[in-house]
């Protein structure tokens, strides 16, 4: 089922976007319009923006359950059936309630029943990584790891969560760990993601999603539709991000099954702090 989630937001973006210059215009032409054209706006527009906030604005997680924003989807397709008019009372029913719905409980939600050899006590298999030129990179004996599988520079919630761990390097530094940040898309990407922050995190690319299929992390059709366009491949990896020891035992292990929900700095801190 995960692959059909791809299909889901970009081509909703449209359609309802569609929908709300055709609640406006209509609203302007006929400012007596009755109670469901603006129910179906009040429906609609806070996915919407909602869901474009999350491009906009710099965060790396949201709450899982976004009542509020349902909330106002039933509010506002009870407005709109209650002075029933096509097709802005279907407008709010499909574009506002359902769409609100599927967002939250489906599409924002991973399937992670597939077997993976990530887990806390478990050792990290060994693997090869490469930077964006193609060489190979090592890591340092006897330093801590950090290991972090972001989907891409397409993701806005991945950029977030970078730019928060770049902002604290230093904290990250000082504890003795060294960064690996790895992404399965186009190696001029991650070159572009390298110098845009401009710390030493070791940025890795898993071109063909070879590494994220080892590990039990690989995310089948997880890049959205028409994203590909921009030479993304359609498969992604899930969020993931581990910690382990010198010894390469895993000490900590996020493993999100929801693309909105990610770990807190302060829990990889603890997580290192309680090794000391």
């Amino acid at each position: 089922m995960n692959r059909f989630k791809r299909y889901f937001p970009i081509p909703y973006l449209m359609v309802a976007m569609a929908a709300i210059v055709h609640i406006i215009v209509h609203l302007v032409r006929a400012p007596e319009a009755g109670l469901a054209w603006i129910g179906a706006l009040v429906a609609i527009v806070p996915l919407v923006t909602f869901m474009l906030s999350l491009v906009v604005v710099k965060r790396a997680r949201t709450f899982r359950y976004q009542y509020p924003l349902l909330a106002i989807a039933v509010i506002g397709t009870g407005l709109s059936f209650i002075g029933f008019e096509s097709p802005a009372s279907w407008y709010a029913l499909i574009l506002g309630l359902i769409a609100s719905f599927v967002y939250i409980f489906w599409y924002s939600v991973f399937d992670r029943s597939g077997p993976t050899v990530i887990a806390v006590g478990a050792t990290l298999p060994e693997f090869e990584l490469h930077d964006s030129e193609g060489r190979r990179i090592a890591p340092t004996k006897g330093k801590y790891g950090l290991y972090m599988f972001v989907r891409g520079n397409w993701c806005p919630l991945c950029m977030a969560q970078i730019q928060e761990i770049a902002a604290q390097y230093q904290e990250l530094e000082a504890r003795g760990v060294e960064v690996f940040l790895i992404a399965r898309q186009p190696e001029a990407n991650t070159q572009a993601l390298a110098k845009r922050f401009d710390v030493p995190i070791r940025f890795c690319v898993d071109a063909d999603g070879k590494l994220a299929r080892g590990l039990g992390i690989e995310h089948g059709g997880g890049v959205p539709f028409l994203m590909d366009t921009l030479g993304y491949d359609s498969d992604s990896v899930l969020p993931t991000v581990v910690i382990i020891d010198p010894s390469r035992t895993i000490i900590f292990a996020d493993l999100t099954d929801n693309y909105r929900v990610r770990p807190e700095l302060s829990a990889l801190l603890a997580a290192l702090d309680a090794q000391a």
